[in-house]
C-alpha cells in the first residue's frame, strides 16, 4: 500500500481547506445518497474517509455512521470539525468492526493507494467481514485505459483551487513507474496564491495504482461480490469510474 505524504502532519490542513476548492462535498453526497436510499440503507461505513468532509453530511442524514483512515492527522482534523460524529484510526486493508453494515463507501479515489492485487484483495475481505449478509460496496477507482495515456501526453498539470478568499495551486509531475502494473509515480507541489507571488506550502510524492474494469470485476468476483454496476464518473483531475457491488452471502 502506498501512502501519500499529504495525510501527514504536513500537509494535513492543507488537504482540507484546499480540496474543498477541487470536490464538492455536497455533490459527492447527493450522489451517493441517491444509490444509498434505492437499495435501502440504514448504516453507511466510511473507508478513507480524511478530514471529515463528507462525513458531516453522511452521519447526518443516516442512522449508523463510522468513518475509518489510516491518517491519524487526518481524524484529528474530522474530530475536530465533528466532534459528535464516530471515527476509526484503521489499514483499510485489515480492521474489524463490533458492527455490521448495510453499504461500505471508499470516495475520493482512495482505492489508488491499493497499488497490489493483494492490498485490493485483503480491503475487499476485510470491508465484507463488516458488512451484513448481501449488503453493498460502492467505490470509485481512477480508470486505467483513459488516465495512463493522458498523463503519457500530459506531464505536468496545474490545477487552481479557491475556498472563500483563499487561493491554492497544485503543480502535478507524473509519469508511469510500472506500465505493467499501471502504476504511476506523482509528485506534486502545493502552493498558496498571494497577489502575483505563490508561497509553497509543502511537496507531496506517493506511488498509486490505475486499473481496468476487467481488472476489478475479476478481484471482486475472486473475493465473494457480485458486480452490479460500472459507471463513469469525472471528476476535477482523474478518469474515473464508480463500481457498485453486493456481497454474495
Amino acid at each position: 500500500m502506498s501512502i501519500s505524504n499529504l495525510y501527514g502532519a504536513e500537509l494535513a490542513k492543507v488537504f482540507d481547506t484546499m480540496y474543498q476548492g477541487f470536490i464538492a462535498y455536497d455533490e459527492e453526497f447527493q450522489f451517493y445518497t441517491t444509490k444509498a436510499e434505492k437499495i435501502g440503507v440504514d448504516s453507511i461505513l466510511e473507508i478513507g474517509c480524511g478530514t471529515g468532509n463528507l462525513a458531516r453530511y453522511l452521519a447526518t442524514h443516516f442512522k449508523h455512521y463510522l468513518g475509518i483512515d489510516l491518517s491519524e492527522h487526518m481524524l484529528q482534523l474530522a474530530r475536530e470539525k465533528n466532534p459528535e460524529v464516530p471515527f476509526m484510526q484503521a489499514d483499510m486493508r485489515n480492521f474489524s468492526t463490533e458492527k455490521r453494515f448495510d453499504l461500505a463507501l471508499i470516495t475520493g479515489r482512495s482505492s489508488s493507494y491499493l497499488v497490489s492485487h493483494t492490498d485490493l484483495t485483503d480491503t475487499f475481505d476485510a470491508i465484507a467481514q463488516a458488512l451484513r449478509p448481501k449488503a453493498h460496496l460502492i467505490f470509485d477507482c481512477i480508470d486505467a485505459d483513459r488516465f495512463i495515456p493522458y498523463i503519457e501526453k500530459n506531464p505536468r498539470v496545474v490545477h487552481n483551487a479557491k475556498v472563500g478568499e483563499l487561493k491554492f495551486r497544485r503543480n502535478s509531475y507524473w509519469h508511469i513507474e510500472n506500465q505493467a502494473e499501471n502504476l504511476v509515480n506523482w509528485t506534486a507541489d502545493y502552493y498558496k496564491l498571494e497577489g502575483i507571488h505563490q508561497v509553497k506550502l509543502g511537496q507531496d510524492q506517493v506511488i498509486f495504482k490505475a486499473f481496468t474494469q476487467n481488472e476489478m470485476e475479476a478481484l471482486l468476483t475472486q473475493t465473494g461480490y457480485d458486480v452490479i454496476r460500472m459507471e463513469d464518473r469525472p471528476s476535477y483531475a482523474f478518469d474515473t469510474f464508480v463500481v457498485h457491488a453486493q456481497k454474495k452471502r
